[in-house]
C-alpha cells in the first residue's frame, strides 16, 4: 500500500517536474536571446546592483541627477542587496564600457525598425566575462526565482484540489509559458523576487484556508515571507492585508460554514491562533521590512518613496482619467503577453489577439461558474465545506487581482507605467483564476456541446494540449521575434542585383546603392529603405547617418538618425573592403497634406560635435546633397482646388485625364486635372503659345507636382504654367495649345485634336507695351 501511495505521488508530480524542466531550459534560451542590459529596465537595475556592491550601502535619490540605477534607486532594495552580494566578487570595472548608450535607442515604441538596443553591443553575445558574467549570474539568480514561482503557482492550485487534476498544471503553464514573464525571469528585474514571494504566500494562504487551522510554524513563515515581500517591491506590500483578511476568514469560518449549511467542526472562535497570527506577521514586518520605510520617511519625507521615484523617472505630462486607460490598455495587454527589448520589441500581431479571446473566454467561465454557485445556494441555502472553500479561495483570489490592478493604475497615473507585465507579482492569483476559467468554460459551456459526441474524459484530457501549444509557441519567440533585433549586419560581399546603383562617398564610407518600394506614400505610412554602404577605410569615430523623407519644397515629412546597422554596428568597428546592408522605416507625417515626389536625403554626422561629413561623388567632387528618389506622397482622396478658374468642356488626354478647370491670368495659366484611369509612366504637361504661322512663340512646361504615375482614378491635381518664363514676347494675340508627353518615350497623350495638342478657347494676349 505504501509502495502504491508513493507511485501514486510520483506521477501526481511528474507534470510539475516536466514544466519545471521546460521552463527553466526555455529562460536559458531567453537569456542568450537577450544581450546584456537590453530586457525591461535591467540597464537601470543592474546599475542598482552594481552600484551597491561597489559601495556596500544603499544610494540616496536626488532628482535630476543622472545615475547608473536612475528610478530603480527608490525601490525596496532586497533583490538588489542580494544580487550585490553574489556579484560582488566579480570584476566589474569595465561596467560603463558595457552600458555605453545608444543615442539613437527607441524605447517604448514597438513598431519602429531599428535602434531597440538600449546600449550599444560589438557582438550580440559578447564573451562572458567581467561584467557581462555578473549580468548573467544575476539573470540566473532570477532564474531561480522563477522556478520558485511556477513551482508555487502549482502547489498553490493544487491545495485547492476539488478534483480538477488539470488545475495545477493549466496554472502553471500559464505562468511559465507566458513569453513576457520567460523574458522578465530571465532577466535582471526585481520583479522575480516579489513575484516568487508573493506566489509563496499565495500557496501558503491557500493551504492555511484549506485546513481552517493556525499553526505557529506556518504563521511565522507567512510572516516572513510577507515581510521580505515588502522588502522587495511594493507590490509586496500589497498582500499584507489580504494575508490578515484570509486569517480572518480561518478565524470565523466555523460560523461561516454553520450559516452556510455545511458541517464545520467544533463552533468556537480561535482567537489565540487569530490574534497570534496578526502579532506575529505584524511584528515580523516591522522588524525585517520597518526600516526601509523609516528610511523613506527621515529621506524624503515619505512612507513608500514613489513620489521621490516619480521626480526620477519624470512624471506624467496632462490629465489622467477613464479615457488615458482606454487609450493605453492595448499596450498595457500586449506587455502583459509579450514586448520584449524596452518595450520595443513584438511578436506576432495574431498573437496577442488570440490571448485577448482566451481571457475573454477565461472570465467567461469564471463568470458562469459564479452564477451557477449563487443559483445553487439560491435555490438549496447550503454550500457544503468544499463548495465554500471554493467560493472564498476564489473571492480572495479575485480581490487580490483588484487590488493589483488598483494599485497599478494608481502608479500608472503618477508616471508612465501601463505595462501588463506589472502584475507579475500577482500571477498565482491570475494563473489560478484563469485556469479555473478554462476548466468551467470546458465544464458549462464545452461539455453541454460535445458529451453526446465525445466522452467528456478525452475532452478535459485535451486540456493538456494547451500548455505544449503555449511551451511550443514561448519556444519560437526568442528565436524569431527578439534574437533578430539584435543581430549584428554581416558583410554581404556584394550588392545584389535588385538594388539601384548610386554613389556618394562621406569620408570612410561610401553609399553605393539603395533598395525601395517605388509607390504612392500617405501621410501616417512607414517607408521601407534599404541603403549599402562600402566600407573605404577603417574608422576611428562612431559617425550617425541621417534618413530625411522630403517633399518638393525642401520640407521633412519623416527622418531617421541611427547608427548604422539600425544600431547595431558602429562605424568604427566596420571591416575595410565590406558591404553592409543598413535597413530602415521612417514614418511619414500623418498631418502632411504636401502633394509631391518624395525623396530621401542620405548624410552622415558625429554625435558628439553635431559635424557634418562632406559628400564627394566617384571623382571626389563635393556633392550639395546627396537624395534618392523613392516615389510619390500625398494624402489619400486628394482634390486640389484653385479660385476663379473657369469650367471647359470634357477634354480627355489618352482616357485617363481630363482637363476640368482653367484660368490664365497674364502668362500664368492654371489647369486642373481629374485623373480618370492608372498612368504606367510619368507625363508632363506642355504648354505653347502659337503665333498666326503656327510658330511657338513662348512655352510653359512643367510635371504636376505628384507624378502621373503615382495618381488615383478620381483625384485632382493643379499644374501652373509660366508662358515664356522671363523671356519677352512680343505683342499680338496667340493662340495656345496644350497637352501631356512622356519626355522618355518622346510620346503624347492621345487627343482627338492635330498633334494631340488641345487648343485653349481663350487667347494669350500680350499688351503694347
Amino acid at each position: 500500500m505504501n509502495f502504491l501511495d508513493e507511485r501514486a505521488r510520483r506521477k501526481d508530480f511528474l507534470p510539475l517536474v516536466v514544466i519545471l524542466g521546460v521552463f527553466a531550459i526555455l529562460c536559458l534560451i531567453y537569456t542568450w536571446a537577450t544581450p546584456p542590459l537590453e530586457a525591461s529596465d535591467e540597464l537601470w537595475h543592474f546599475g542598482m546592483i552594481n552600484t551597491i556592491a561597489d559601495n556596500g550601502q544603499l544610494p540616496v535619490q536626488h532628482p535630476g541627477i543622472k545615475t547608473a540605477y536612475e528610478q530603480e534607486g527608490s525601490q525596496p532594495p532586497l533583490y538588489y542587496l542580494i544580487a550585490a552580494i553574489l556579484v560582488k566578487g566579480i570584476d566589474r570595472s569595465d561596467f560603463d564600457v558595457v552600458r555605453q548608450p545608444n543615442p539613437h535607442a527607441v524605447a517604448g515604441v514597438p513598431g519602429n525598425v531599428g535602434n531597440k538596443n538600449l546600449v550599444l553591443h560589438d557582438l550580440a553575445h559578447p564573451p562572458i566575462e567581467r561584467t557581462v558574467l555578473a549580468v548573467y549570474f544575476t539573470r540566473l539568480f532570477s532564474i531561480i526565482l522563477g522556478c520558485v514561482t511556477v513551482n508555487s503557482i502549482y502547489m498553490a492550485a493544487r491545495a485547492l484540489g476539488f478534483g480538477q487534476p488539470a488545475l495545477p498544471i493549466l496554472a502553471a503553464s500559464l505562468t511559465a509559458f507566458n513569453p513576457m514573464f520567460l523574458f522578465i525571469t530571465a532577466s535582471v528585474n526585481n520583479d522575480n523576487l516579489v513575484t516568487a514571494l508573493n506566489s509563496l504566500i499565495i500557496w501558503q494562504m491557500i493551504v492555511l484556508i484549506r485546513r481552517s487551522r493556525f499553526s505557529t510554524q506556518q504563521t511565522i513563515f507567512i510572516a516572513v515571507l510577507v515581510a521580505l515581500a515588502s522588502l522587495s517591491k511594493l507590490s509586496g506590500l500589497v498582500l499584507l492585508p489580504f494575508a490578515l483578511l484570509g486569517a480572518g476568514w480561518v478565524f470565523v469560518r466555523p460560523r461561516m460554514a454553520r450559516y452556510f449549511g455545511g458541517q464545520p467542526a467544533p463552533t468556537q472562535l480561535n482567537w489565540r491562533g487569530f490574534v497570534g497570527f496578526i502579532g506575529i506577521v505584524c511584528g515580523v514586518w516591522i522588524a525585517v521590512a520597518g526600516w526601509w520605510y523609516v528610511r523613506n520617511i527621515t529621506l524624503y519625507h515619505e512612507l513608500f518613496g514613489t513620489s521621490m521615484m516619480v521626480a526620477v523617472a519624470g512624471p506624467r505630462v496632462g490629465s489622467f482619467g477613464l479615457q488615458t486607460l482606454i487609450d493605453e490598455f492595448q499596450g498595457f495587454r500586449f506587455a502583459y503577453w509579450g514586448l520584449f527589448g524596452a518595450v520595443n520589441i513584438m511578436t506576432y500581431r495574431w498573437f496577442y489577439d488570440v490571448m485577448d479571446i482566451a481571457s475573454v473566454l477565461m472570465i467567461l467561465g469564471l463568470a458562469t461558474a459564479f452564477i451557477a454557485g449563487a443559483e445553487s445556494w439560491v435555490k438549496s441555502k447550503t454550500l457544503d465545506n468544499q463548495r465554500l472553500d471554493k467560493c472564498v479561495v476564489g473571492v480572495w483570489l479575485a480581490l487580490i487581482v483588484a487590488a493589483g490592478t488598483v494599485s497599478l493604475i494608481g502608479w500608472t497615473a503618477q508616471t508612465y507605467a501601463s505595462q501588463g507585465r506589472l502584475l507579475f507579482p500577482f500571477n498565482a492569483a491570475i494563473s489560478i483564476l484563469g485556469a479555473a476559467g478554462i476548466v468551467n468554460l470546458g465544464r458549462f459551456w464545452i461539455r453541454p456541446l460535445v458529451s453526446r459526441f465525445i466522452e467528456w474524459r478525452k475532452v478535459t484530457s485535451s486540456y493538456l494540449t494547451l500548455p505544449v501549444g503555449f511551451a511550443i509557441f514561448a519556444t519560437i519567440v526568442p528565436f524569431a521575434s527578439i534574437a533578430p533585433e539584435y543581430t549584428t549586419p554581416l558583410d554581404l560581399g556584394n550588392v545584389p542585383d535588385s538594388a539601384r546603383s548610386v554613389y556618394a562617398r562621406f569620408g570612410d564610407v561610401a553609399l553605393v546603392a539603395y533598395e525601395v518600394t517605388d509607390q504612392r506614400y500617405f501621410p501616417g505610412d512607414n517607408l521601407s529603405i534599404t541603403v549599402y554602404w562600402k566600407v573605404i577605410r577603417r574608422s576611428t569615430s562612431d559617425n550617425s547617418l541621417y534618413l530625411h523623407a522630403t517633399v518638393n519644397d525642401g520640407i521633412d515629412v519623416g527622418k531617421v538618425d541611427s547608427f548604422p546597422g539600425a544600431g547595431r554596428l558602429r562605424t568604427s568597428t566596420w571591416q575595410v573592403g565590406a558591404i553592409y546592408e543598413d535597413r530602415y522605416s521612417i514614418s511619414l507625417d500623418q498631418a502632411s497634406e504636401a502633394v509631391s515626389t518624395l525623396r530621401i536625403q542620405v548624410g552622415w554626422w558625429n554625435y558628439v560635435d553635431k559635424r557634418l561629413v562632406n559628400a564627394v561623388d566617384q571623382d571626389g567632387r563635393p556633392l550639395d546633397s546627396v537624395m534618392l528618389d523613392v516615389g510619390g506622397f500625398a494624402p489619400k482622396n486628394t482634390v486640389q482646388r484653385t479660385t476663379g478658374v473657369m469650367p471647359i468642356e470634357r477634354v480627355a488626354f489618352g482616357d485617363a485625364v481630363r482637363l476640368v478647370e482653367y484660368q490664365l491670368t497674364g502668362n500664368v495659366l492654371t489647369l486642373v486635372w481629374q485623373a480618370t484611369a492608372p498612368l504606367a509612366a510619368n507625363y508632363t504637361v506642355f504648354v505653347q503659345a502659337l503665333d498666326a504661322n503656327n510658330q511657338v512663340v513662348g512655352q510653359g512646361d512643367a510635371p504636376p507636382t505628384l507624378p502621373t504615375k503615382y495618381w488615383l482614378v478620381g483625384e485632382q491635381f493643379v499644374t501652373r504654367h509660366t508662358i515664356g518664363g522671363s523671356a519677352p514676347i512680343g505683342a499680338g494675340s496667340y493662340r495656345v495649345i496644350l497637352g501631356w508627353y512622356n519626355s522618355v518615350a518622346g510620346t503624347r497623350l492621345s487627343i482627338a485634336y492635330p498633334d494631340n495638342a488641345y487648343t485653349l478657347p481663350v487667347n494669350f494676349d500680350v499688351p503694347e507695351k
